[in-house]
């Protein structure tokens, strides 16, 4: 389909255009309301002076599209693909952006956002510096390595947000939400955090120098290797050194995972360690982490699940998922059963992101198991 093909038939009335392909076209003073446009693949265009309000755009790919002066006003952009996009006066007042990406995209100063959906919105390496984004509900958002130097996220819904190596030197997170929060290796220089919420956060090797934390409980967050306020690294037991060097901050020795919801392992005193970016997680057997006993007897199938239950409670404690894991080894005592395990490990991963996998006869195994698996994920 044809641009003006799409003018035509959107001016005798019709609305309905899911899926088309429409990449690399230009576009200027054309008011597309209430269209639909589900899936359509429209990156790398120019929309200059372009109404889309109430518009059904979700899925849409408009990766590396430059927008002029366009409204969105109440439209779906649900999934939306804007990576490396460049976005100059842009109205989304009232959108549902929920799951959007904006990785990379540039201006985000321009953008209007009254009552827009932000959940999970993928924010990561954008200059947002100097913005206002306070009382915003932002839960489950990315914002890994954005400039927010002195943003306001004052009062905002920040849950279970990613703000890995964030640079928030100044910025405002005062009564912030950041429960659950990633905050690892983030720059908090001088940042107002007073009154945060921060159960459950992760400031593992964050530079807090100078920062306001008054009524911030810091003993519900993870701050092993951090540089807290008062300049002194948090160093329980030596398991994490920190330096700072011109390049930010860098672990130089190993953290260490431990949690309830996965079984210690047979062979470890720990069950995974976070070391120059990769965690490492011990070899896992079908222990119930609830009993500490094996369960699943002598079955292939049932044990694998456990196994790679354990395994995923051990990548959450760590703050990664599956996506992350890049390889792992496998020992089996009798490689017939291959298939059967498989059948069951492979469900835990997407086509797309098969780990790299060795499969290892051992002619025995801890607690007589049948299969032990080991991993290693990136962070």
């Amino acid at each position: 389909m044809t641009p003006q093909e799409l003018v035509d038939r959107y001016k005798l009335g019709e609305r309905d255009f899911p899926g088309v392909d429409l990449s690399y076209t230009t576009w200027q003073g054309h008011d597309f309301s209430d269209i639909n446009l589900e899936g359509a693949d429209l990156s790398n265009s120019s929309f200059k002076n372009m109404t889309f309000n109430q518009a059904n755009l979700k899925n849409c790919n408009f990766s590396e599209s430059t927008f002029q002066s366009v409204k969105f006003v109440n439209a779906d952009l649900t999934n939306a693909c804007c990576i490396k996009s460049d976005l100059n006066t842009i109205n989304f007042s009232g959108a549902d952006l929920t799951g959007a990406q904006f990785q990379a995209s540039r201006r985000f100063s321009d953008i209007k956002r009254d009552k827009a959906i932000l959940k999970n919105v993928n924010f990561s390496g954008i200059k947002m510096s100097g913005e206002n984004w306070s009382y915003l509900d932002l839960e489950g958002c990315n914002f890994s390595r954005v400039d927010g130097y002195r943003i306001n996220l004052a009062g905002s819904n920040c849950t279970n947000c990613n703000f890995k190596n964030a640079k928030l030197e100044e910025a405002i997170l005062k009564k912030t939400c950041l429960e659950g929060a990633n905050l690892k290796q983030a720059n908090l220089k001088k940042a107002n955090l007073m009154k945060a919420k921060v159960k459950n956060a992760s400031f593992i090797g964050a530079n807090l120098t100078d920062a306001y934390v008054y009524a911030s409980n810091y003993q519900d967050a993870e701050i092993i290797g951090a540089i807290m306020p008062d300049g002194e690294v948090d160093d329980p037991d030596d398991y994490s050194i920190v330096e700072v060097e011109e390049s930010g901050v860098k672990s130089t020795k190993a953290v260490f995972i431990n949690t309830e919801n996965a079984p210690k392992s047979p062979n470890s005193p720990h069950q995974a360690v976070i070391i120059n970016d990769c965690i490492y997680i011990a070899g896992q057997i079908a222990i119930d982490p609830r009993l500490n006993i094996m369960l699943c007897d002598d079955e292939i199938t049932d044990q694998t699940r456990r196994v790679m239950d354990n395994i995923g409670a051990i990548l959450t404690a760590a703050g990664v998922g599956w996506s992350q894991v890049v390889t792992t080894t496998i020992f089996m005592i009798d490689l017939q059963e291959s298939d059967r395990m498989n059948s069951v490990y492979s469900g835990y991963f997407t086509d797309g992101n098969m780990p790299i996998c060795t499969c290892v006869a051992v002619s025995k195994l801890p607690e007589n198991a049948r299969v032990q698996i080991k991993c290693i994920a990136s962070t």
